[in-house]
């Protein structure tokens, strides 16, 4: 147990006025805002001031003074005949002492018996990362995070225990300081993109004091109906007593590619070229300007990627400033940042401000408020995807000879179905412009001594203006462009209304309990247009436009929910736990008949480590086993599902006119997740070592999927509750104290395994067995989600005669030959088919996690963070984009070892243009490569000055630090980076070609006055 040392001053005569200082017992530095409260008194505290001094008036001998401070034991002295105290606190060393938030509320950790991981302020700061979901990537077990693109403001994918859902979304519920907030992207002018923007970047990191994720149904079923995924709770930071603090952080620093590519130079592009007419059945001459080397359009070696690609400013600066007194505590913060991406002209700019009050009213009432407004600028770029629009696909595919510019200086934009990178980064718009409040209030009363009663008012609004233009000179026809507008806006608002009992009895029962209700209501609406034909690129307003289209996008569209919700625990003598979880929700997506829909949970723990044969184990600090069993829900579907849906502009001559698309279902109703915990919690040596791991198993069922109707019907399909998924598996967590003293060493480590199956599927659904998930995926029952299905690779044929047995390309197609691929023929009947294809490869992960190291040496801190994933597979489309010969791409320098000739060894087949075998065409194993890494994710450096010297400048605190970002990365794939996931559904696993990743170095200063 931590304790405070008393030293005593000079013994005076007795006096009603003490003075004293509260300083840190181990770095003897003082502190600010340590919290003193005097007995036998009603409210009366202070604070210490910024030299950790403090004066109480008006005391007695005997009275007790309690010291309150966060990341500190808090303890209580009685008053003697002393007129002045020095008293050291020493800094907390029991982790099971400390506070987590939890739904509608706070526990202990020693007390919690549900799975829940907590990510504090101060491991925040070790990053210079911009948006909380970035953050938790390899810092929480259970939670797996994946970057849907490397650009600034780019979206990414939590998973929290896998994926429970088909079509109903998979991400966690985010709350924010009790407002629960809209975490899907709101962006519809994506352009290739299969992501949107992550509205979470609105959160300054800075001003977040935890996270904490709740993970089992224990912990989550108090959020019922939208808890399947996970619980991502976010508490910022509030005001305490004491003077004002202020805090300047300001950082700058730059970001790179982590790695390039290998392409052909021009020399090797043209060989290549020559090479795949060569191989037609019939042979051509090539395009001309492909063989045309004194044709100024077509005489470059332009490296592509050195083109797009530069070096990457940014800038932020943070301010805040925290304080307050008996009756008024305030935080105030504002913050501005401006990030380059490495793309050329990709930018994000970023600015925020939050206010958060908390009022005493009385001795039993308080009212407070937060709100926050973030403006945000995203300058995209349309990078991502597998069409000729995309930035990243046609760098890497636009061939090396096509010149930058053209003999009369202008750019040259289109070639031959080959767009300009450069040009589409430096001259079209992909413009988003947002601005956001999120904002509640609450009045909390004291209605008896254990009893209370909180209610809040919250509001959560985004408004986004997106603008795009294609310009004529990044166009084959002649005087063509086109643009596209959208406005939209997103509104959540709701009251949540609760009582809180706590009850103490006999020192011995500890009885607690919450009973509330909620109400909550979404309206989004979206207007805009399409136009084509502007007179000028310099016009780019629809006004311009002579052709106006997409009338159907301008949609309006909201949903309710009316929730009761309850909680009971009690523990006996802190060794016995118990809590029980109730929800019921209602929302207006589900059918009248089944719309309401019940959450219950139960949880017990055990702390073995209070039993009397065990307590006195010198050894053991710490024992705990809990188990938990419960029920949550998802709703994440279209808020008409049930009622059916019509699409408009269905119009008959002048007349306007709708035709149905969605079948009413009146039965609709929530996906259910019923999930089972067992948990252990292990410290050792005076919790020096902590321990801990959990197993789970979750089952969902009544999945909603949108079933496709035949089209006698007249509708598209029908959303549906069908088939289910199970996820099982395990989760390993271990701090440890190695060394302590001037030289301090701590490490944590978190390992994560998820085995995730599909169940059940509706036989109706399949064809082969299955159901097609896109081009590359499959659902098929017994098999986890992100399955990739294809034919598979086996390697190229050297000779003619190798193909011994005559296998073709289909039933009455040619004979494969040397150099053609050779596939796997899985009933062996000599024909290369849709039956040949089998599953060959898995996205999922085997395992994943972190691994972080911290150190510190007098005024030096050093954090060195590791995170890692093994056993997933990627399929690397972007691999298969740069070595195809179609559409005269470039390739990889791994076609410098294709098959030229009859005996070639070789894994790369012979370049054929128009191949009529198919061979490049397929979904194939060749494609699937191992996407495990270990990332030396980031590295923090902080030096804080001595505060006697930052005292002689005028600060209270003066940090320096430097902080790098994606520093290495090992791993066998031959993309971008292994992290990487150009969809954020359940096409996981896949690289079309995303936004990169950077490498970034930033360098800060933080100063406290």
């Amino acid at each position: 147990m931590c304790s405070i040392l008393i030293f005593p001053g000079i013994v005076g005569a007795q006096q009603k006025t003490i003075t004293g200082n509260v300083i840190d017992a181990t770095t003897k530095s003082p502190l600010l805002g340590v919290t003193l409260k005097l007995s036998n008194t009603k409210n009366v505290t202070v604070s210490t001031d910024k030299r950790g001094g403090f004066v109480l008036d008006d005391v007695a001998i005997g009275q007790s003074i309690t010291f309150s401070f966060v990341g500190y034991s808090s303890q209580t002295i009685k008053i003697d005949s002393r007129a002045s105290y020095t008293i050291a606190l020493v800094a907390v060393s029991n982790l099971m002492e400390e506070t987590v938030v939890v739904g509608y509320g706070r526990q202990k950790k020693r007390n919690l018996t549900g799975s829940i991981v907590s990510v504090g302020a101060s491991e925040i700061a070790k990053t210079t990362l911009q948006d909380p979901i970035s953050i938790l990537q390899g810092r929480a077990a259970g939670v797996q995070v994946t970057s849907n693109s490397g650009a600034p403001g780019g979206e990414m994918s939590i998973r929290v225990r896998g994926s429970s859902s088909l079509n109903s979304g998979n991400n966690p519920l985010f709350v924010v300081d009790g407002i629960p907030l809209e975490s899907n992207s709101i962006s519809s002018l994506n352009g290739t993109e299969n992501s949107g923007l992550n509205p979470m970047t609105d959160i300054n990191p800075n001003d977040i004091a935890s996270i904490e994720i709740l993970k089992d149904a224990a912990s989550t079923a108090i959020y019922g109906a939208r808890a399947a995924n996970g619980v991502v709770m976010i508490t910022t930071k509030r005001g305490a007593e004491g003077r004002p603090e202020v805090i300047l952080n300001a950082t700058a620093g730059v970001s790179a590619l982590t790695r390039k590519l290998s392409v052909l130079n021009a020399r090797q592009y043209r060989e290549a070229v020559l090479d795949s007419y060569r191989g037609m059945a019939n042979p051509e001459e090539p395009f001309y300007t492909v063989i045309d080397s004194l044709n100024p359009m077509n005489n470059g070696d332009v490296d592509w990627q050195d083109e797009l690609m530069r070096s990457a400013k940014q800038y932020k600066l943070d301010l805040s400033v925290r304080g307050g007194n008996q009756g008024t505590k305030y935080a105030w913060s504002s913050s501005y940042l401006d990030q380059d991406g490495v793309i050329l002209n990709s930018n994000y700019k970023r600015f925020t401000s939050r206010l958060n009050v908390d009022f005493t009213i009385s001795d039993r009432i308080r009212i407070g408020q937060s709100i926050s407004y973030t403006n945000a600028v995203n300058n995209r770029t349309n990078a991502a995807g597998s069409g000729n629009l995309s930035i990243i696909r046609s760098l890497l595919i636009r061939p090396p000879i096509m010149s930058m510019y053209l003999p009369n200086g202008s750019l040259n934009g289109y070639m031959i179905g080959q767009r300009n990178p450069v040009g589409m980064a430096l001259f079209a718009t992909n413009l988003n412009k947002s601005n956001r409040i999120v904002g509640s209030q609450y009045l909390e009363i004291d209605l008896y001594k254990d009893l209370k009663f909180r209610s809040n008012v919250n509001l959560d609004y985004i408004s986004m203006k997106e603008d795009e233009f294609m310009p004529s000179i990044l166009d084959y026809r002649e005087g063509y462009n086109k643009g596209a507008v959208r406005s939209s806006g997103n509104l959540t608002w709701g009251n949540e209304s609760y009582f809180t009992y706590t009850k103490n009895v006999a020192n011995e029962h500890n009885i607690g309990a919450v009973l509330g209700m909620s109400f909550q209501k979404w309206r989004y609406d979206r207007t805009g247009l399409d136009g084509e034909y502007f007179p000028s690129d310099d016009i780019r307003t629809l006004n311009g436009a002579s052709v106006i289209s997409n009338q159907g996008v301008n949609i309006a569209s909201e949903h309710a929910m009316l929730s009761y919700f309850g909680r009971v625990t009690y523990d006996y003598q802190g060794k016995y736990l118990l809590e029980f979880n109730l929800r019921t929700d209602g929302s207006s997506r589900f059918g009248r008949n089944r719309r309401f829909g019940f959450f219950p949970s139960a949880s017990a723990g055990w702390r073995f480590v209070e039993e009397k044969g065990i307590k006195n184990l010198g050894w053991l600090s710490d024992g705990k086993l809990r188990f938990s069993l419960g029920s949550t829900g998802n709703e994440a579907i279209g808020d008409y599902a049930a009622r059916g849906e019509f699409t408009l502009g269905t119009n008959y001559l002048d007349f306007s006119g709708a035709a149905p698309t969605v079948m009413p279902n009146p039965s609709l109703t929530w996906e259910t997740t019923r999930q089972y915990n067992l948990g252990l919690e292990l410290g050792f040596l005076k919790n020096r070592i902590l321990f801990s791991t959990d197993a789970y198993l979750k089952k969902t069922k009544d999945l909603l999927y949108n079933v496709p109707m035949p089209g006698t019907t007249g509708f598209e399909f029908i959303t549906q509750n069908i088939g289910s998924i199970e996820n099982r598996g395990l989760e390993f967590s271990l701090q440890t104290r190695n060394l302590e003293g001037a030289f301090s060493w701590n490490t944590n480590i978190n390992v994560s395994l998820n085995r995730n199956k599909v169940t059940s599927l509706p036989k109706n659904l399949l064809t082969g067995g299955h159901i097609q998930n896109g081009a590359f995926h499959i659902l098929q029952e017994g098999l986890p989600i992100g399955v990739f299905y294809g034919w598979r690779f086996l390697g190229v044929y050297a000779r003619d005669e190798d193909n011994t047995s005559g296998v073709t390309n289909g039933a009455n197609g040619p004979v494969f030959e040397g150099g053609d691929p050779i596939w796997k023929d899985l009933n062996n009947d000599n024909i290369i088919d849709q039956n040949d294809r089998e599953i060959i490869g898995y996205a999922e992960p085997k395992y994943f996690g972190g691994i972080s190291n911290d150190f510190s040496y007098k005024n030096f801190h050093l954090n060195v963070f590791f995170q890692y994933s093994v056993g997933n597979q990627i399929y690397s489309e972007l691999n298969h984009q740069r070595n195809s010969i179609v559409r005269y791409n470039n390739l990889s320098t791994d076609a410098l070892n294709r098959w030229r000739e009859q005996g070639d060894q070789t894994d790369f087949p012979r370049l054929i243009r128009d191949d009529p075998k198919q061979s490049d065409s397929r979904v194939q194993s060749r494609w699937v490569e191992d996407g495990s890494y270990l990332k030396l994710k980031n590295i923090n450096l902080r030096y804080s000055f001595d505060p006697t010297w930052s005292k002689r400048i005028g600060l209270r605190k003066l940090d320096a630090f430097v902080t790098a970002t994606n520093l290495i990365t090992w791993t066998k794939y031959t993309g971008f980076d292994p992290d990487v996931n150009s969809y954020s559904g359940l096409r996981v696993g896949l690289d079309e070609g995303s936004y990169p990743q950077s490498r970034t170095f930033m360098f800060g200063l933080i100063l406290g006055l």
